[in-house]
């Protein structure tokens, strides 16, 4: 068998001997190949540089691209927030004038109740309107069939107005309705008596579904975000919506400690304080009011098309790249065989071919046990299975592993591992007789053996040969005893045909090199007879 080494390089007679050493490759000539050579790296160079730079300035416009988006979304969203608010207290306003002008809470409830009810159908955004006296007691309301002895002096919004003696309007957290268990964001103002003195809360209740039912409308992706903010950083509506969100604490989050501290509204790309994701978001302060609306797209999302468009513009760019090193590589090489054409003239063929042999020797050759190594055993194994298949003759191949190796190495020392691998190698190797018959060292402590035209009796004969050498082999001394080693053998004898593949062949002996360790170990096993 020939096997041609990677390795080596003939250089290419001369045709004509009786150039003059005048004709050897000149500077001049060494001078155009490598600006040839530099040539094509710089139209390489070029085409990186130009791809590269074109796909970072995409990345940057479909990121620039995704901060004016969420901006306008931001913008649209703090107005339609402030709509909702501005209406809803609005309608508290002119409760709370109507109150205090009347001196008193109104002595017909129902008549008061229609018209709470009036406001209801005008706003949609409403869910309930009601009229706390001043010990937290509901006088009024437009929920129907009111549970008795309701109090809502506990409620934040309540204990902040008896408190505080302003007239503003103020926006609580999102709480569970009393009334109906739904969530709800409240808005309230206070009203006095005649005298200045605390008379009670009107409050006007928004569920968060209103403004669910708008963010479900906006794409944001499958991991964006819309949310609406309380100006002491409290979470009041959230899409995604999950429960355990409403309410959550955000002012250390990157929002309130780096984004609104510089302007009421912008973009940026920022870490969730909510569920760490990483997003392009967009902010705004509402006009009135202390809230923020907060919309943010997952960055890995909205770089989705811009990765889809940079990996067609690389995969060209990698075409472009190997038709020009083919054509590159075929025109340099051209150039410098003419160079180093005349350079055979001072070489002689046969010490070419003796160094070519020794290249091959060392590249085939296991450098510890003088065994072929495992490229060599690939070749074979394919070149004979080949020629087992053509000549219909069966092929076997033994795969030999040195029991407890590792053990042995960790008691005795590498050096001691070293000796005992050379002395299996050469038993092996003294064992196997045949002219075809070769063995190769497959890796670590397993070493092979194939055996062209070999059936499984005729295998078996040559393996338990090599088992029973190795067994009676003394490795060391210790101690003034002869340490022995133990080889398992699994063998494998076919007759090829279409179906089977080196691959194939070996898998079937290592399932019998197996099946020998599974068995006890220092024994042979026939991959046949084991299924």
């Amino acid at each position: 068998m020939e096997f041609e080494s990677a390795t080596i390089h003939k250089p290419q007679p001369s045709m004509n001997p009786s150039l003059p050493p005048a004709s050897l490759p000149t500077r001049a000539a060494k001078l155009r190949t490598w600006q040839a050579i530099g040539f094509v790296l710089a139209v390489c160079g070029s085409l990186v540089t130009l791809t590269l730079w074109g796909s970072w300035n995409s990345r940057q416009y479909r990121l620039h691209e995704s901060e004016v988006a969420l901006s306008n979304l931001a913008q649209a969203l703090s107005s339609q927030v402030h709509a909702t608010f501005k209406q809803t207290d609005t309608s508290l306003l002119w409760l709370v004038s109507e109150l205090e002008s009347a001196g008193t809470l109104p002595a017909d409830a129902q008549q008061i109740r229609q018209l709470l009810e009036l406001q209801l159908t005008h706003l949609e955004q409403l869910k309930g309107l009601f009229i706390i006296d001043a010990k937290g007691i509901p006088s009024v309301t437009t929920v129907a069939n009111m549970p008795a002895n309701l109090n809502y002096a506990d409620r934040a919004y309540f204990k902040h107005h008896r408190a505080h003696d302003d007239r503003l309007p103020h926006i609580g957290h999102s709480i569970r309705s009393r009334t109906s268990g739904e969530w709800v964001m409240t808005i309230s103002r206070r009203f006095n008596h005649p005298d200045g003195r605390f008379g009670g809360v009107v409050v006007a209740t928004i569920t968060l579904e209103h403004f669910l039912s708008l963010y479900r409308n906006i794409n944001t992706g499958t991991n964006g975000a819309v949310t609406l903010i309380s100006g002491d950083a409290r979470v009041l509506v959230r899409r995604p919506f999950n429960e355990g969100d409403i309410g959550k604490d955000l002012s250390n989050g990157p929002l309130f400690t780096e984004l609104l501290p510089k302007a009421p509204y912008g973009t940026a790309t920022a870490r969730s304080a909510v569920d760490g994701v990483e997003r392009i978001v967009g902010y705004r302060r509402v006009d009135e009011y202390p809230l923020i609306t907060f919309v943010a797209l997952d960055r890995e999302e909205s770089l989705a098309a811009w990765r889809k468009e940079t990996l067609f513009s690389v995969g060209l760019m990698l075409l472009l790249l190997s038709i020009l090193g083919a054509l590159s590589y075929r025109l340099i090489r051209l150039m410098r065989r003419q160079n180093y054409v005349q350079l055979a003239l001072f070489l002689a063929q046969e010490q070419l071919l003796d160094n070519a042999a020794k290249l091959q020797a060392q590249a085939l050759e296991d450098g510890l046990t003088g065994l072929a190594n495992r490229r060599l055993f690939d070749q074979y194994l394919l070149d004979e299975m080949g020629r087992a298949r053509r000549e219909q003759l069966r092929l076997a191949l033994l795969m030999i592993d040195v029991d407890h190796f590792k053990r042995f190495n960790d008691q005795h020392g590498h050096l001691a591992g070293d000796e005992c691998l050379q002395i299996v190698a050469s038993r092996i190797r003294q064992t196997i007789k045949r002219p075809g018959d070769m063995a190769f060292r497959y890796g670590g402590e397993e070493f092979a053996v194939v055996l062209p035209g070999a059936d499984a009796s005729g295998a078996l004969v040559v393996a338990e040969a090599i088992r029973k050498a190795i067994e009676s082999s003394d490795i060391l001394k210790v101690r003034g005893e002869a340490v022995k080693v133990t080889a398992s053998i699994g063998l494998c004898s076919v007759l090829p045909g279409p179906a089977e593949t080196p691959e194939s062949l070996i898998q079937a002996a290592d399932r019998a090199l197996y099946a020998a360790k599974l068995a006890g170990r220092n024994r042979t096993v026939d991959e046949s007879s084991w299924l």
